[in-house]
């Protein structure tokens, strides 16, 4: 389940997503050690020689430490890499905000269109902060363009993607579109929301090796890295949530498909059905990945639904 947590400051509203403990386990950050470990994870992901190193601290009681948080979940193993000639486990930091309840009162929360707009704002968190877009949206350009060779087809459904991320915005600073071909080295640092492929997108085909799936080479096909299924359909689609691997400080959000009607059934699911998206996956894990595929429910040779795979 997810759960998010509302900061109210000077008459604005900052949506966190927030991972829930039992009370009891709080006394994990009795250890000045354990806050140090957190505040080396927030900067960068690491395993316990890179935290033993940095802290100087004896590696054995960064492997206490680490174990403990990971029992609570606090962070979590996303990934393995080789360290000092062996394999070791990368840990991340699942929620900026830990919270406790202490008993049930929570207020039911009602809105017209049927859909949870805190729960949005959570996810669409830090790409909108203080009512305002903090992030580029990176669109392939619609010429041919980079190794593939490639226009890009996407720009249809950035329209939808726009008037999503409009909803919760108050203060505009245009433009926020910008063209694959035209993004500054600069800005590869900041907040990302990548739209396509490999093929259509040079950013994404820049940042592939990162991400959660693993395309083939020619991007008719992907395999997921956690199920280790390979998807072909061409109506497949994905959202990706995770760190900007160029600055691991900043997020990128990477909606796409296989072909163009593989993003638009990401599109659709964001846009149209968010809600059941979140029913299915703890937003509050800080990496974030669905793989939908498209439906053409009214049989009209448009997709106007979709159904989660993964």
């Amino acid at each position: 389940m997810g759960f998010s947590l509302i900061e109210h400051n000077n008459g604005t509203k900052v949506a966190y997503d927030s991972l829930v403990v039992h009370p009891k386990k709080l006394n994990i950050f009795n250890s000045d050690l354990s806050l140090r470990i957190v505040n080396e994870l927030v900067r960068q992901p690491g395993c316990a020689m890179d935290l033993a190193r940095k802290l100087e601290e004896h590696e054995q009681k960064i492997y206490y430490h680490l174990r403990k948080m990971e029992n609570v979940g606090i962070i979590k193993i996303t990934s393995v890499e080789k360290r000092y000639g062996m394999n070791a486990n990368i840990y991340s930091l699942v929620s900026p905000v830990i919270a406790a309840k202490l008993y049930e009162d929570g207020k039911e929360i009602h809105v017209s269109n049927g859909t949870d707009n805190t729960e949005h704002a959570a996810f669409f968190h830090p790409f909108i902060e203080n009512g305002s877009l903090n992030a580029k949206i990176v669109v392939g350009d619609p010429n041919e363009h980079g190794r593939f060779d490639t226009k890009s087809k996407e720009g249809t459904y950035v329209t939808d993607i726009g008037i999503l991320l409009g909803s919760f915005v108050n203060n505009f600073n245009f433009p926020y579109f910008t063209p694959d071909t035209e993004i500054r080295e600069s800005d590869l640092e900041k907040n990302l929301i990548l739209i396509g492929n490999v093929r259509t997108n040079v950013i994404i085909d820049k940042i592939k090796d990162h991400l959660p799936i693993e395309f083939e080479e020619k991007g008719h096909s992907f395999l997921s890295k956690k199920t280790k299924t390979v998807h072909k359909d061409p109506r497949t689609g994905y959202i990706i949530k995770m760190k900007n691997p160029m600055n691991p400080k900043k997020q990128i959000m990477v909606i796409g498909g296989l072909r163009t009607r593989g993003t638009r059934a990401a599109v659709v699911a964001l846009t149209q059905n968010l809600k059941k998206l979140f029913d299915k996956n703890d937003v509050n894990n800080g990496e974030f990945i669905r793989i939908v595929k498209g439906l053409d429910k009214e049989g009209r040779g448009i997709i106007d639904a979709f159904e989660i795979k993964e």
